[in-house]
């Protein structure tokens, strides 16, 4: 557990994209602040990552604390501005998915007294070549879904789009063989979906990863071999539950490293388009200064 410190200065992340619980968030947490005298700045996200990426860069030594406003991707891009910084990020989730806040939050919990509390601690980030991950990175199916969705439609309904798109993507599908490799194992067959987790969910609540921790130092893989159409259903049907490990077509092991030779495999991160392989994936221990809940701090 830390403390934060006794003078603090705020950076609130606002995706102007987020549901209406955004809206809400920052008029509580910019009342409490004010109430407090604590100094904060809002900044609104555009449509432009890279612009995006720049001015975050320039902000991390002028805050104590983020607080980010939006979903897993707004997350994604604070993440890669503030890995192995000192600055504390905290998060109020109103995204389409939300996936990794599933792990930090319980039913009760109250996001903005979490991220005003005194409580952090620091978690492991995913790194896929250079650019870092918090939740899930994914290539195959799920790589493919997302690399199709990027750039060609805006991101309102995006979890309703993305389920519509799996839903015809799936029927269709046909494995792609991949190499990886890792000090555990080492694979090179046809895949319907590989996932590196340092979270548990991904998908708008499917508990991929069932065995993870933030903190451990390693990431789960979840390897789904191929599969007729029926089983591809049942597998996803699973997932969700985060019963899928027992399968015959699914392998589940940690590791801190992997690599991906097969060249041209769209890959996805925490919801984001991160380009294709081949891809060195690594762990990065204790690379995220965090809010938690008091009982995790």
């Amino acid at each position: 557990m830390s403390d934060t410190p006794q003078s603090r200065r705020f950076l609130i992340i606002i995706n102007p994209l987020a549901s209406g619980l955004a809206q809400i968030y920052r008029q509580r947490l910019t009342e409490r602040l004010q109430q407090a005298s604590e100094d904060f700045d809002i900044w609104y996200t555009t449509d432009n990552d890279q612009a995006n990426q720049r001015h975050l860069q320039q902000c991390t030594t002028d805050y104590s604390d983020w607080v980010v406003i939006g979903g897993d991707g707004t997350l994604n891009l604070a993440v890669n501005a503030l890995a192995g910084t000192d600055v504390i990020m905290g998060l109020l989730p109103c995204g389409s998915g939300n996936d990794f806040a599933r792990n930090l939050y319980r039913k009760g919990d109250d996001p903005i007294e979490v991220v005003l509390g005194e409580h952090s601690s620091r978690i492991d980030l995913g790194l896929c070549n250079d650019r870092y991950f918090v939740n899930v990175l994914g290539l195959g199916f799920d790589g493919e879904i997302v690399a199709g969705m990027y750039d060609h439609q805006p991101r309102t309904l995006r979890r309703w789009r993305y389920l519509l798109a799996a839903l015809v993507k799936l029927l269709g599908y046909q494995e792609q063989k991949v190499a990886l490799t890792s000090t555990e194992r080492s694979k090179n067959e046809p895949t319907f979906l590989v996932a590196f987790a340092n979270g548990r969910y991904f998908g708008g609540g499917m508990q991929i990863a069932p065995k993870a921790e933030l903190s451990d130092g390693l990431l789960d893989c979840c390897w789904i071999g191929k599969a007729s159409l029926l089983r591809k259903f049942y597998y996803l049907w699973r997932v969700f539950s985060g019963t899928h490990l027992n399968a015959a077509a699914v392998e589940y092991w940690q590791d801190n490293t992997f690599n991906i030779d097969t060249p041209n495999l769209p890959i996805e991160g925490d919801g984001e388009f991160f380009g294709t392989s081949p891809a060195r994936i690594c762990c990065c221990v204790n690379a995220l200064r965090l809010k938690v809940p008091a009982r995790e701090a």
